[in-house]
Parts: structure tokens; C-alpha cells; sequence
């Protein structure tokens, strides 16, 4: 199925457009979607790595479409030029706007609604400002709407570049930034059709402001028209403030961008460039439409006291008494994030070696704990560490299972940070410290912690739980430092809370949440230093029940994401390919005839989740299941 979307300019509008292509993927993804996208050439920096797009043309050279039949084209474009392309283009569906038979430009029915308020709507200028300052719709939800797609499940798609990683690394060193370190970034400039920038004198003042109060790193943003404008700026100022220099192309801007930890913008590409990139944004809003921008969850909109919110009117001065006080309040809050380390058990007697090592944190960061079990002995041992620690709670759940659980209590939990970890293990002292700091990063959204086995390699079951997990590590070290997808272990992993709301209960939590994330443009984090200590199990029976179901987990993973994309981690032909890996780690005879017993063992675990899977079609299903021999 081919699909073609138009999408040229503004700059700022195709980025926050991007996620349509991710969300039309999914609609017809038993279809075989393939996305081609027509932009500006200047636009081409923001599809180079973007896995929801397959061919991206230019005003140049689209005409190479013309003899393409699309199952679908979406025209949100209503120039002439666009919709004469569009209505030549051989196709069986049809969104946006078109050249009609009177060779007039008109709009398909569902897409008329966002086309009166554009700036050359026919309805005229001052009216389609009427209707743009009255709507309530995001952005979103209206191309939502139009494609017909569950909307808010999407974001705009904007991944980083090697390149731009390492230009934004260098950036950080030449300037002695550390991960560890407050970066703000101030964008306050503006288009020039509506008055949206902060005035010069608000702008100093605000970075004078934001450094009294942090000590942060601060970095200015502008565009080519802004260079004499962030000349005065720069002159007014008294605190130390990086300047990154009006020149930056759309290669450069994002890659400096990303080095912030909290941006205040207004409304402008930087904008949407760092909602995109995943960075906590502050957006001021004078001229243009309150309602119309989306945060996605991850930031904060403010407008100035004015009357004269979302009036559209060239002469607007609502950016002239925006409270300074009230943009640093909003930064406050941004900066307090909340940390929850939630503890899930069913029926273990052990369970306060897991709250120990919850509350023996050695950590500068401020978290509280969760312990959630259905049954009456674990909840009684888990009372009684709560009586003696205020930052520990008891929940008791239904006992229908982890992921039931789970969606019950993220329903609840007002954290910015879940980490998840099980009643049956412990952690190291440093793991929050650990996985919180890999969270300094806005781009990381989900990070997994190192799985270590109590048991001894000179028995066979020990041998087999080194031997695994000291293969995940390895690939997970590798995925993560070469910035690719990563799945995390159930035992210890944690999750921007903002962004999940539910998971689904015939899939394993600690496969699907990564995957949710990275199918936004986050990055998986692997926090090798945050341990987590387990036993494993002991006996054959157990063994291969454990490791049916965990394989069993991962089954039905293609009903949820776009396992095309981004091809599973956890399956029978990836372990194949690591053969050499199992050749290598043996060290002696005995362990060369575990490593033996091992494979075969795999390969009869792996026939087995295909054949209850596929042919008896019994599927993974969320339950509470003890496994004795590793309690």
C-alpha cells in the first residue's frame, strides 16, 4: 500500500506533522504501508532518521511521482501548485485540499474544518483569525482527526543523527558542560508575521533571573534575522550565558538543541524542534493560538495576563508583559521531578531483603516506595518496614496478575519516574542514583538496570544464569553506546511515567514499555552499574517453565508495535547468530558441555513456545506464577 503525504512548509508545522507518518504506518501496517512524503528541500534534515518514512521528495524533483498510483494521498498544502500535483496524481483515497473540476481549490469534507483557519484560507484572513483564536484543537488532534487515527498515542518524530550526537558531545566539551549540570535554552526570538518574541529587555531579565535562582548553564538560540537582536541581549545580560550564534543550519540547530535539559521557546521552530527532541519546554504564547500547540506531556504553555491571547493581530503586545516570575516558577516544576521505586510481589516470605535495599539508597535524589502484593504474608512483612519508614507504601492488589497490578497503580501514581523492580530480588545501593542520572538526559525515556546471578558457575543451573545474562549485558552495553533499541529486563528497569498509561496484559511489560518509547524517538538507556541480584532457578522443571513463559511473553509483541521497524531483540534467530558468543564463553571442559546442554536446551525451549503459541494456540496470559526453586 503506497501512501503520499504533502507536507512543504512551514518548517515548524512539517515537524510537528511527522507523527501522522508513524500513525498511518499502524493503521495499515497488514497492509504494508509505505510512506512518501513531498516537502521542502530545507525540511529534508528532519526525515534523514525518521524509520516511519520511506521516500522523501522535493518541490525539484516530485514530478518522478507522477506515474505512481497511491492507495492514499493526503494533500495539507492548499497552494495552487500543490493541489494542481496532488488532484494529477493517480489514487483511490483522498484527504486535504485539491483542484477541483471548476480548476478551484477545495477541500475534502473532513479536512475543511483545518483549512478555513489557514493564513490564505478562502473564507479571508481576518475570519480564518477568528476561527483559529475560538478552536480548542491541538494540532494534533486536528491531522489526528482528518487521518482518522487514535491521535493522542502519537508524537512528532525527530531522532538524532551520529553526527549530530557527536556535534552536540563536542559542543558540551568545548564549553566544559556536564551531563550533571542544569542546561537551559533560551529561544526567544520569532517569524516575523505575528509579534510572538519576548521582548529584548523581558529576555535579559529572564536569564538574569534563571541563573540567580540555578546556577545553570545557559544558551541562547536565534535565528539568521535575530543576529542584532541577541547582540542586545548578550550586551544587557550579567550572567554567563553561552552564545550558539545565529548561523545554525537545521542540521546544527537540533544537535545544539538536544544539550538542554529545559528549553523556553516561543512559538517558533525551536519549538517544535525541541518538543520533537523529546526536551522539557517551556512554550510563550502571546499572538498566535493557546490551544493549538501541544506539549505532549512533556512541558508547560504560558500566555501573558494580556487580553489579547490567540487575537492574530500584526500590532499584538501580549509578549511585551509576560511575568518573568511566572516563566522561572513554571522551570521549578519542570526541574522537581518525582521518583517512585515500586516494588511488585506475590507471596514472598523474603520480601525484606527487597525493601531493605530499596530504602538503603545512596542517593542525593528524593524518591518514595511502593509495595504492591495481593496476598496478607507479604503485605504484613512489607507493614512492617512502613512503620518505621515514611517514604514506604503498602498496596494490595487484586492478584490477577503483574501487568493488572501494574495498570491499576500507574493510574495512581503522580511520579515523573517508575522504576519497577520484584520482591523476590534486591538492588544494588547505587541503583536509583544510577538509573536517575541516565534520566538527566530528556532523550532517554526508558532505562534497564544489570541483572546479576546469585549462584556460583561451578554448578550446571549457576553456569546457564551467568552464561545468559553476561550475553544480555553485552548486547545491551552495545546497543546503548551505539544509540540503538534495547530491551530491558523485568527485575529492574524504569519508564518516564508521563508518557505510559497502559499496558497490555498478553505481552511482557519489560518488551512492550521499550518499545512504546523508542517508536516515540526516545532513547532505551542501560544503567550497567545499577544492579539488580536474583536467584535463579535450580532444577530442570523449573528452568524451562521460567523460560517458556518469558519466551511466550514476547510473542505477541507484533500486536502492539511495528515489529518491521524495529525487529524484535528476543527471538530464536538472534540467539543463532550469537553462536560464536556461546563457542567463546566456556573455559573449561565442564562448562564446554554445559554450553552444549545449554544450546540444546534453548532450541527445545524456543520449539516449545512456537508450538504452544502457534499450533495449541495458547498464548502468554498475565498471571501470578511462583517459580519455587528461585525464591
Amino acid at each position: 500500500m503506497k501512501i503520499l503525504i504533502i507536507k512543504v512548509g512551514a518548517l515548524g508545522d512539517v515537524v510537528r506533522t511527522s507523527f501522522i507518518a508513524q500513525a498511518l504506518k499502524d493503521k495499515y501496517r497488514v497492509n504494508d504501508a509505505e510512506i512518501y512524503w513531498i516537502t521542502d528541500r530545507k525540511a529534508l534534515p528532519f526525515f534523514i532518521n525518521n524509520p516511519y518514512i520511506d521516500y522523501v521528495f522535493t518541490n525539484e524533483n516530485k514530478k518522478e511521482l507522477k506515474s505512481t498510483f497511491f492507495d492514499l494521498v493526503i494533500n495539507l498544502e492548499e497552494d495552487e501548485e500543490n493541489c494542481k500535483f496532488s488532484s494529477s496524481i493517480k489514487h483511490e483515497k483522498f484527504f486535504g485540499a485539491f483542484m477541483n473540476n471548476q480548476s478551484k481549490i477545495d477541500y475534502t469534507q473532513e479536512s475543511k474544518y483545518w483549512f478555513a483557519m489557514s493564513m490564505i484560507s478562502q473564507l479571508g484572513g481576518k475570519i480564518a483569525d477568528k476561527l483559529k483564536a475560538g478552536h480548542k484543537k491541538t494540532h494534533r488532534q486536528i491531522l489526528g482527526e482528518i487521518i482518522n487515527v487514535n491521535w493522542r498515542k502519537y508524537d512528532p518524530f525527530f531522532r538524532l543523527t551520529e553526527y549530530q550526537r557527536k556535534m552536540a558531545k563536542d559542543f558540551l566539551r568545548r564549553h566544559t558542560i556536564s551531563r550533571s549540570e542544569i542546561v537551559i535554552g533560551i529561544n526567544s526570538g520569532g517569524a516575523d508575521r505575528w509579534p510572538k518574541s519576548l521582548p529584548v529587555k523581558k529576555t535579559a531579565e529572564l536569564i538574569n533571573s534563571l541563573y540567580g535562582k540555578y546556577k545553570a548553564r545557559l544558551v541562547l538560540f536565534g535565528g539568521s534575522n535575530e543576529i542584532e537582536r541577541n547582540k542586545k541581549i548578550l550586551e544587557l545580560v550579567k550572567a554567563p550565558i553561552i552564545d550558539t550564534g545565529c548561523g545554525n543550519d537545521l542540521i546544527e540547530f537540533p544537535a545544539l538543541l538536544s544539550i538542554c535539559n529545559i528549553i523556553i521557546s516561543t512559538d517558533s521552530l525551536g519549538l517544535h524542534i525541541a518538543l520533537a527532541l523529546k526536551r522539557r519546554t517551556i512554550a510563550l504564547i502571546g499572538p498566535t493560538s493557546f490551544y493549538e500547540i501541544d506539549m505532549y506531556g512533556i512541558g508547560e504553555k504560558m500566555t501573558s495576563d494580556s487580553q489579547c491571547i490567540s487575537c492574530y493581530k500584526k500590532e499584538c503586545k501580549s509578549m511585551n508583559i509576560i511575568d518573568i516570575k511566572k516563566i522561572v516558577k513554571l522551570t521549578d516544576r519542570l526541574l522537581k521531578q518525582k521518583i517512585t521505586l515500586l516494588i511488585t510481589a506475590y507471596k514472598e516470605p523474603n520480601i525484606g531483603k527487597a525493601i531493605e535495599s530499596a530504602l538503603g539508597q545512596n542517593t542525593h535524589y528524593q524518591y518514595d516506595i511502593i509495595v504492591s502484593a495481593p496476598d496478607g504474608e507479604t503485605i504484613s512483612i512489607a507493614q512492617t518496614y512502613a512503620k518505621k519508614d515514611k517514604r514506604l507504601k503498602i498496596i494490595k492488589d487484586p492478584g490477577k496478575g503483574k501487568s493488572y497490578a501494574l495498570n491499576l497503580l500507574l493510574k495512581s501514581i503522580k511520579s515523573d519516574i517508575v522504576i519497577l523492580t520484584d520482591g523476590d530480588v534486591w538492588i544494588s545501593n547505587t541503583a536509583v542514583e544510577e538509573i536517575c542520572n541516565l534520566f538527566l538526559n530528556p532523550e532517554v525515556g526508558v532505562v534497564g538496570g544489570k541483572p546479576v546471578p546469585r549462584e556460583s558457575k561451578v554448578i550446571k543451573y549457576g553456569y546457564w544464569a551467568n552464561f545468559l545474562f553476561e550475553s544480555a549485558h553485552r548486547m545491551r552495553k552495545e546497543s546503548f553506546e551505539r544509540n540503538k533499541f534495547l530491551e530491558c529486563s523485568a527485575y529492574l528497569f524504569a519508564f518516564r511515567k508521563n508518557k505510559l498509561h497502559q499496558i497490555p496484559l498478553d505481552v511482557a511489560e519489560d518488551a512492550v514499555i521499550p518499545y512504546y518509547f523508542w517508536e516515540k524517538g526516545y532513547k532505551i538507556g542501560y544503567a550497567e552499574k545499577a544492579e539488580v541480584y536474583l536467584k535463579n532457578a535450580e532444577n530442570w522443571k523449573d528452568w524451562i517453565k521460567q523460560k517458556i513463559r518469558t519466551g511466550k511473553a514476547h510473542e505477541t509483541l507484533y500486536k502492539y508495535v511495528d515489529i518491521e521497524t524495529t525487529p524484535r531483540a528476543k527471538t530464536f534467530l538472534n540467539e543463532a547468530r550469537g553462536i560464536t558468543w556461546f563457542l567463546e564463553y566456556p573455559k573449561n571442559f565442564q562448562e564446554t558441555i554445559w554450553t552444549i546442554e545449554l544450546i540444546f536446551a534453548r532450541i527445545y525451549m524456543w520449539f516449545r513456545v512456537f508450538y504452544d503459541s502457534r499450533i495449541k494456540n495458547k498464548p502468554y496470559t498475565d498471571a501470578w506464577e511462583r517459580v519455587e526453586s528461585t525464591k
